[in-house]
């Protein structure tokens, strides 16, 4: 935040300057994630279920901006940027 502030919970990031999304210590292939300078709304992350009866979690994690959504895969570290009002299924 602007005043120094780090937040380590919560979804709102109006008026953030930096956004990281730093991996677990366990997870050593998956890079870290650092934005800068841009219009900051708000996070999520939410979960999924991959294949019928239960399989492996994944989880995504989202960082809405004005303009657009970032959108990063927990499993891979992969970035999906779409418009602001996409939801994303998987």
């Amino acid at each position: 935040m602007p005043d120094g502030e780090l937040l380590e919970k919560g979804g709102d990031l109006s008026g953030a300057k930096m956004v990281s999304i730093i991996p677990h210590p366990d997870a050593l292939m998956l890079p870290r994630h650092d934005f800068v300078g841009l219009p900051f709304v708000r996070r999520f992350a939410r979960g999924f279920v991959r294949g019928m009866g239960g399989g492996m979690k994944e989880y995504v994690h989202c960082i809405v901006c004005q303009d657009f959504r970032i959108y990063i895969r927990s499993l891979d570290g992969s970035v999906l940027i779409t418009p602001p009002d996409y939801e994303l299924y998987l």
